[in-house]
């Protein structure tokens, strides 16, 4: 079991768009698709670390081959 504490603000689908013009302390889930206020328990929290937002990205847009860069 996950001990570590949950935080909407340290979650991989918490939108940190700059445009987001959420205000209040509201914070837009993308996983959830709704405007929620952070919470301290989330059955959809993902810890956002490097591999996990890579991971995400590479889910939404797919990966890029190194070889087919210019």
């Amino acid at each position: 079991m996950n001990t570590e504490p949950v935080s909407c603000i340290s979650c991989v689908y918490m939108d940190k768009r700059p445009e987001s013009t959420m205000q209040g302390g509201l914070l837009y889930c993308q996983k959830k698709r709704l405007v929620i206020r952070p919470k301290t328990s989330c059955e959809v929290y993902i810890k956002a670390t490097a591999k996990n937002v890579e991971s995400m990205k590479a889910a939404l847009y797919g990966k890029i081959n190194p070889n087919d860069v210019e």
